[in-house]
C-alpha cells in the first residue's frame, strides 16, 4: 500500500498514458477514415469525389471550400438519398470527403454514411481550419 501512495503521481501518469495509446484503437470504427488535404484535393481532382460540408450555416457563412455541398451535420440523414444519387457514377461510387470546423464531427457523420451504405468516407483531417492553412481556395456564401 506504501507503494501506491509513494508513487500516485506516477500511477496517474501510466494510466492517462494508456488511455492515450488506447483512443485511436476505440474510435477507429468510426466509419470514416482520415484523409489530409493534400490527399483531399487528389481525390477530388482525380476520383471526382464528393466534399460535404458538415458544419452549420452559420459557420459556412464566415467561409468554405468552393466545390463543397453544404449539409448540416443536423440534416445529414434527410440529405441522403441526394448525396447518394451524387456519387454514384454507375457501379462505382464516388469517394466522398466530409469537413466540420476541425476534423471532429466528421466521424459521427462518417457514421451515418457508411450505416447508409456509402463505401469510402474520409474525414478531413483539421477540418476547414486545416483547409484554410493549406491555402486552398476558400469562398464565402451568403
Amino acid at each position: 500500500m506504501q507503494f501506491f501512495i509513494d508513487n500516485i503521481i506516477l500511477i496517474i501518469a501510466a494510466f492517462i498514458s494508456g488511455a492515450l495509446l488506447v483512443w485511436p484503437m476505440a474510435t477507429r470504427g468510426s466509419g470514416a477514415r482520415i484523409v489530409n488535404t493534400l490527399g483531399a484535393t487528389q481525390m477530388l481532382n482525380s476520383q471526382n469525389a464528393l466534399l460535404i460540408d458538415i458544419r452549420e450555416a452559420a459557420e459556412t457563412a464566415k467561409g468554405t471550400a468552393p466545390q463543397a455541398l453544404h449539409v448540416p451535420l443536423s440534416a445529414l440523414a434527410a440529405q441522403m438519398d441526394d448525396i447518394k444519387k451524387r456519387i454514384q457514377h454507375g457501379k462505382n461510387q464516388a469517394p466522398v470527403i466530409l469537413m466540420c470546423q476541425s476534423g471532429w464531427r466528421g466521424s459521427k457523420a462518417g457514421r451515418q454514411l457508411r450505416k447508409a451504405g456509402v463505401e469510402a468516407v474520409f474525414n478531413l483531417e483539421g477540418g476547414f481550419d486545416a483547409w484554410q492553412q493549406a491555402g486552398l481556395p476558400v469562398t464565402k456564401r451568403s
